[in-house]
């Protein structure tokens, strides 16, 4: 078993995001529920220009199905951060499901910074900023382990434990066998 000098697991558990959600969810349900027990039930017909039973409840099916992939969605991505003896190994599962590897050999250089989530990458999650600032993986804060790849590409990989990740580099980068 290879050595690991650092892991980390992160998820999307900020109370502002399963609000957004949550009111989602509430601004579709409610109204598709009203509009199935008013045509369907109620046997009158809904909206200006109401169409078939069928079609009311083939939405439905599509909205819930749809808000349901959403939510599993959520509910279910982490980030999934490792530092190795042999470089850094991250996955973003549902998303990235395999574990995606930057060999010790790839890397030109690292830092461990505070960022601008919004200005530099539009937000949190798996995105794309510009070339000084390259790709990143985060799911909340602003701080992150910055990648300067030998081929010129940069990856960002989000962080909540700032020195315990920086020393991990320190430790892999010079071949430190000592694990954490």
């Amino acid at each position: 078993m290879e050595k690991v000098f650092f892991r980390e697991e992160q998820r999307f558990n900020q109370w502002w995001i399963w609000l957004i959600l949550l009111l989602m969810v509430v601004v579709s349900v409610i109204p598709l529920v009203n509009g199935l027990y008013t045509q369907l039930i109620l046997g009158k017909p809904w909206g200006n220009n109401p169409g078939p039973d069928w079609m009311l409840v083939l939405n439905a099916v599509f909205v819930f199905l749809l808000l349901g992939a959403v939510l599993w969605l959520f509910f279910r991505m982490k980030l999934q951060t490792e530092i190795r003896v042999d470089g850094v190994w991250f996955r973003f599962p549902p998303l990235i499901r395999k574990w995606r590897t930057i060999r010790k050999e790839e890397i030109e250089r690292f830092e461990v910074l505070h960022y601008r989530p919004i200005s530099e990458y539009g937000g949190w999650g798996i995105k794309k900023g510009s070339r000084k600032s390259g790709k990143a993986y985060n799911v909340s804060g602003n701080i992150g382990l910055r990648l300067h790849l030998k081929n010129g590409k940069v990856i960002l990989l989000g962080t909540q434990r700032k020195e315990a990740m920086a020393y991990s580099m320190e430790k892999m980068m010079t071949g430190s066998r000592e694990i954490l």
